[in-house]
């Protein structure tokens, strides 16, 4: 007779239920130690093969000049042909490397960006090298505010492209005011430049998408001065060429890339709003950590997108649920909860009615009330949802936040001479893009004398960037050295002007002229003050979706003064490049006539 089998009952210690609950510290607590033993034991194995026969391999990328990342190995003092000695490393990224070197040829630094030694960065950098090629051949004057492309060699499998050296990007600029942000005025240059930059991009020969507009990649031309230039085309691409479905750093994407429908250059206005706004407030507008949440950051300050355009985009259903009746509503996120759509106001952001972000502007000249409204009705045009209805270049650059009324600009003595002939720039007529956001107020002008007009085809949303150059654009609008804009009135962009007259150089030193664009790019920058003590620059490329942003502190004494401005009654016959407004961040005033 058999006997009957036993039954084997588990430990109750062992139970899966009792490990996830009166136990789960104890079973926490194991599997740290698992995992750090296996981590150890393969930092050990590493180590052993370091030390054993892959080592000789490792110090063999391309006969020992690559790491194993492929990045050319920078090696200070090393002379390359004969002609460039190599000083320090100054940037990278992902595309390779970026060094500052002297070059004996032409007697002066420059910045040589050293592309990986693999196929497929190559491949980007041929295309980056032809479409600065081009730019640079339409950028005779160096006006278009595009980093200059010197040449670019071959040395030792590596793509070399040699730039002219600029100086600090913007990001580095918000990091040295501990990210409270600049001025309006400065704000002010910067947009002026930047939209002159995008214009010139627009160009029917030329229909230029950067893809990848942000603080890192505007540099300063020189440390003391507010002028500046786009840099690393290294994403760009042109209308009509094949378009990629990643681009753009998250902060600065644009709702169209966002939610997969086809892009155009609008996608570089957009990024250019986000900027614009961080300039001034010293934080991103739109800091996501992945897509989900920069799309619902975006909706809480702009309300749900369109509907023509959710129902367009390949991708809206990640970020939204459709309702029955053909409604969308954002989609619920696990991890944290957002304000309602459209509750965040960019009046609020702005601190439109206290004073700026923070009120820290309360009393400061030309941060009014009225200044602010003109800067956010900019803003809001450039944010636009729909790419069709976004604000172009050059409605931007008539924008009334760049312009004061034609009787302050002009003495009266000359007014009624010129008023019959000179349109007012007291008010303006951007385009008749309807806002979502709708704070927008737009104030009607005389056709007859509005640089927009209604007559004009620019104002069509449907009419895309450079049907606008060929049908209403002056001759020669975005070359700063033709007179032919409009005579006695200042052009809506800066200007690099060779000579300055007597009457230039009275407007230069007028303060009631500060928005006139002959001051924009020769105003004074010191971010060398004497109480800065580091300045690290990410100067060429670097990622904006791993910074840190901290808030600004509320000690106003924590603000640094990284500003050197000229007094208005310092002798020009040797500096007339140092002019600049002494109106500019205020807190920050540094009188130091003897800048050089």
């Amino acid at each position: 007779m058999m006997m009957p089998a036993m039954t084997v009952y588990r430990d109750p210690v062992e139970a899966p239920l009792r490990k996830l609950s009166v136990d789960l510290i104890k079973t926490y607590k194991h599997i740290n130690e698992v995992y750090y033993a296996k981590k150890k034991k393969r930092s050990n194995n590493q180590v052993i093969e370091e030390n054993g026969l892959h080592k000789k391999e490792k110090r063999n990328f391309n006969d020992g000049f690559d790491d194993e990342n492929h990045d050319y190995i920078v090696r200070p003092g090393e002379v390359w042909l004969e002609r460039y000695t190599v000083d320090c490393l100054i940037g990278k990224g992902s595309f390779g490397q970026v060094v500052k070197a002297f070059d004996h040829t032409d007697g002066e630094y420059v910045a040589i960006k050293i592309i990986k030694n693999k196929r497929p960065f190559l491949s980007q950098a041929q295309i980056e090298v032809r479409l600065l090629e081009l730019m640079n051949q339409h950028d005779v004057d160096n006006n278009g505010y595009v980093v200059k492309l010197k040449r670019h060699f071959t040395f030792r499998n590596h793509l070399c492209l040699v730039f002219e050296l600029l100086s600090y990007n913007l990001y580095d600029l918000l990091r040295n005011t501990n990210f409270r942000g600049v001025s309006l005025n400065l704000t002010r240059k910067f947009a002026l430049q930047l939209l002159s930059a995008l214009l010139f991009l627009s160009q029917p020969e030329l229909t230029v998408l950067h893809c990848d507009l942000k603080p890192e990649n505007i540099l300063l031309v020189n440390p003391k001065r507010s002028a500046i230039k786009i840099v690393d085309f290294g994403s760009s691409c042109q209308i009509g060429q094949r378009l990629y479905q990643y681009i753009q750093s998250r902060f600065y994407r644009s709702p169209e890339v966002l939610l997969g429908i086809p892009y155009d250059m609008a996608i570089d206005m957009w990024s250019l709003g986000c900027i614009l706004v961080e300039m001034h407030t010293g934080e991103p507008l739109f800091s996501g950590t992945n897509e989900f949440d920069q799309m619902m950051k975006i909706v809480e300050v702009l309300g749900i997108p369109p509907t023509h355009l959710l129902e367009q985009g390949t991708k809206s259903k990640r970020f939204f649920d459709r309702l029955p009746d053909n409604t969308w509503i954002p989609r619920k996120s696990k991890e944290r909860r957002y304000r309602s759509p459209g509750t965040r106001k960019l009046h609020d952001i702005l601190g439109v009615d206290v004073g700026g972000p923070g009120s820290r502007r309360v009393g400061e000249a030309n941060h009014s009330v009225s200044d602010y409204m003109k800067f956010k009705e900019l803003v809001a045009q450039m944010l636009e949802y729909d790419p069709k209805r976004r604000i172009l270049p050059y409605n931007a650059l008539q924008s009334s936040f760049f312009k004061r009324s034609f009787d302050e600009m002009t003495p009266n003595a000359n007014h009624s001479s010129t008023a019959s002939t000179v349109p007012s720039l007291a008010t303006n007529t951007t385009n008749n893009n309807n806002n979502t956001t709708g704070s927008v107020t737009h104030t009607t002008m005389n056709t007859s004398t509005n640089l927009n007009s209604a007559t004009s085809p620019n104002l069509d949303p449907t009419l895309r960037y450079h049907q606008i150059i060929e049908t209403v654009q002056p001759a020669n609008l975005w070359q700063p050295t033709t007179d032919s804009f409009m005579s006695n009135v200042s052009r809506p962009y800066p200007a690099q002007q060779a000579h300055l007259t007597s009457s230039s150089l009275a407007q230069l030193t007028n303060p009631n002229s500060i928005y006139l664009a002959s001051s924009y790019p020769s105003d004074a920058i010191d971010l060398s003050a004497p109480n800065v003590t580091s300045f690290p620059s990410t100067n060429y490329f670097s990622s904006s979706n791993d910074r840190v942003h901290p808030s600004p502190s509320s000690n106003p004494a924590a603000f640094p003064p990284l500003f050197s401005y000229i007094p208005t009654g310092y002798n020009h016959h040797h500096h007339h490049h140092h002019y600049s407004s002494t109106v500019d961040d205020n807190p920050l005033l540094i009188q130091n006539p003897s800048l050089s």
